[in-house]
């Protein structure tokens, strides 16, 4: 990796996605890291960068700014759509990449991405910020352990109120709301995190059944861009999934998951995670016991039933450090990403939310996997 000053030194390519200021934030506390230098077409956005970050150059073209600087690594923060492009730069450059979430706009694009990783060496990791949360592995973990035996449905709810409610500047949602740069609407933009999610915990999806819509309410969206989706997958294992995903949530942002399986539950909702099992497991270290006078419904009279919950810290939005730390440490110490980061299953996922546009369009279930990119 290129170094100047014992410095590893980063450029930034795209700064039209609000993530990029925050993951921009998170390199720089990394010991040894500095940002040097930034492209994008907006000049109000080069400046901003320039500032924030102390940087010694800015760019108008990402393909000039990598033949001049030497550069180890790139933050990659641009429109989905040109994700590939960028990528394939970079590694014809041998310069890697630590981008923001999905892959890409379409599989075909993660294809490319994946392909000029493979062919040049570098290293690739797809940032999915929830996958950083203090807690992601010890479920991760407690899945695999069989904590809750045999998992058969997963559960996901996830959205906000809109991109301009939320907050989004009109950098960012002038390609969120373009389904050619974005690769859709709600479904890829937020649905994205629960599939990783899931694929990470569950393993890979063999069919997608999926409807989306658009309810009216957002007047700023284009028709063929949906606020509204569900998807329904069925996974190699057997087990089946649910996602929903929304722009329009009235009230506390639904980020929710749950996991069901033969001998107990997960659930993770608004900061607390909570387990119940039958199994008589040594408990989750920093977990604690839950009150199980407060539980109502079925299920709960089993004597075996245990139920211990851990409260999590913020989910790590790319801001505090951690996926960056994770990154760097790829790159120095060659440690292996996270699973839930790396381009094989940041592939998979992105085929997973193509086939839920496919099935919503044509009205029918997809397999997988896909038959051809498009």
């Amino acid at each position: 990796m290129g170094t100047h000053d014992d410095k590893a030194r980063f450029g930034v390519i795209g700064l039209t996605s609000d993530h990029v200021w925050g993951m921009g934030d998170g390199l720089i506390q990394q010991p040894g890291v500095r940002i040097v230098a930034a492209a994008d077409e907006t000049a109000e956005l080069r400046n901003r960068a320039a500032r924030q970050w102390g940087l010694e150059s800015t760019y108008a073209s990402h393909t000039e700014m990598l033949e001049r600087e030497d550069l180890g690594a790139v933050l990659v923060c641009c429109d989905n759509a040109s994700k590939a492009g960028v990528v394939e730069a970079a590694a014809r450059h041998g310069v890697h990449v630590y981008q923001d979430k999905p892959m890409s706009s379409t599989l075909a694009g993660a294809d490319r991405i994946l392909q000029a990783a493979k062919s040049s060496g570098i290293t690739l990791m797809v940032a999915y910020h929830s996958a950083f949360n203090p807690i992601y592995d010890q479920v991760k973990q407690a899945i695999a352990d069989q904590a809750i035996g045999t998992v058969y449905l997963a559960r996901g709810s996830i959205g906000h109120e809109g991109p301009v409610e939320f907050g989004c500047s009109p950098h960012f949602y002038s390609w969120l709301f373009d389904a050619e740069k974005n690769g859709g609407g709600t479904f890829v933009d937020e649905a994205c995190y629960v599939v990783d999610e899931f694929v990470d915990y569950l393993g890979n999806v063999v069919e997608v059944s999926a409807f989306t819509a658009q309810i009216g309410h957002r007047n700023y969206l284009p028709k063929n861009v949906e606020d509204n989706a569900v998807a329904i997958l069925r996974f190699a294992s057997g087990a089946l999934g649910v996602i929903d995903s929304k722009w329009g949530q009235v009230g506390p942002a639904p980020v929710r998951t749950s996991y069901h399986g033969t001998e107990g539950t997960i659930v993770n909702s608004r900061g607390t995670t909570e387990l119940a099992t039958i199994r008589a497991a040594a408990p989750l270290a920093g977990w604690t016991s839950s009150d199980q006078t407060a539980l109502s419904g079925h299920g709960t009279g089993s004597p075996e039933l245990r139920v211990v919950k851990a409260t999590a810290n913020p989910v790590d939005a790319g801001r505090r450090g951690a996926e960056q730390r994770r990154f760097v440490q790829a790159l120095v110490e060659g440690t292996p990403l996270p699973h839930a980061s790396t381009p094989n299953v940041a592939r998979h996922v992105q085929e997973i939310v193509d086939a839920v546009y496919v099935s919503a369009a044509s009205g029918c279930a997809v397999s997988l996997p896909l038959k051809e990119s498009a």
